[in-house]
């Protein structure tokens, strides 16, 4: 199968002081106990699909998908999007050409994106798309998302004024009319209803498988991540992870060994997750989710 990323020999991990930083080259630190590792030498190569990150929380997987996306740097080892090393992007953050670059090559939905803005929901879609990357014209794409998304209530509405789900739906709406390479995606739907979590995905891998665009997530709920991805990245208790088919790698024995706890109780989890995450980020008051 054809790879999107490759991690070659990849370390990182959180410091617990600050890194000295040497002409844009991070400088190790090798005393462990100033360190929190997340990834050792991790080589592996992701495939260019709609592949879904699983695995207990905290595991990892933002980390992962923010490596893959440039936003975090490899400590050692590299990191390479369709064969570009991410850290030609490490000064992105301070430099606009570089940033537009970066973006062009893969979007990035972090987890409780919020933002406020000017313009309404229905013209920042056409003002993302008109100024996005798409070689060819992709018009009926705008519509076609408004009616999957159900968007149409709140297409008038400034992003300030959307309740949480909302708000999620128009920034994976943003996400996929700006024409990157490759899509991020870090728990984009944890506000939504069940049958909008359906609707959302099932336009994104569709998206995804004919558009030849590869989709990266992580989903806190179980059933979402073997219904809608073609492949899985499955994270163990001990963070090394496995890349394979979704179909051949989402069974109970590889989740219960992943999760050390039984499947059954693992889908109950989802909904007190969902629950714990809505309360922690309270939509304006009076609003609806949908």
């Amino acid at each position: 199968m054809e790879y999107a990323v490759r991690f070659e020999n990849v370390g990182f991990y959180y410091p617990k002081q600050e890194i000295e930083v040497v002409d844009n080259a991070i400088t190790a630190v090798r005393n462990p106990d100033e360190i929190t590792q997340v990834f050792n030498a991790v080589t592996a190569d992701l495939p260019a699909a709609m592949m879904s990150l699983v695995g207990q929380n905290g595991i990892g997987k933002s980390t992962l998908l923010l490596l893959a996306g440039a936003r975090l740097f490899p400590h050692e080892g590299t990191v390479t999007i369709f064969g570009t090393d991410t850290k030609s992007f490490v000064d992105a953050a301070v430099d606009p050409e570089l940033e537009q670059e970066r973006n062009r090559l893969v979007s990035f939905v972090y987890q409780n994106m919020e933002f406020e803005s000017r313009a309404s929901v229905g013209d920042l879609m056409e003002f993302v798309y008109e100024n996005g990357f798409y070689e060819t014209d992709e018009g009926a794409l705008i519509e076609d998302i408004k009616r999957a998304f159900e968007m149409e209530r709140f297409l008038h509405l400034k992003t300030q004024h959307l309740a949480k789900g909302q708000l999620q739906r128009a920034i994976i709406a943003f996400s996929l009319l700006y024409g990157s390479r490759i899509i991020m995606m870090d728990e984009p739907v944890f506000a939504l209803e069940e049958p909008q979590k359906d609707r959302v995905f099932a336009f994104l891998l569709d998206f995804s498988r004919s558009r030849g665009i590869p989709i990266y997530y992580s989903a806190h709920n179980l059933e979402l991540t073997q219904k809608y991805s073609d492949s899985m990245l499955l994270f163990s208790r001990t963070g090394d992870f496995k890349i394979g088919p979704t179909a051949q790698l989402f069974n109970r024995e590889e989740i219960e060994a992943a999760y050390q706890a039984p499947m059954d109780s693992l889908y109950r989890r989802d909904s007190l997750y969902r629950e714990v995450l809505l309360r922690s980020h309270v939509g304006k008051e009076g609003e609806s989710q949908a």
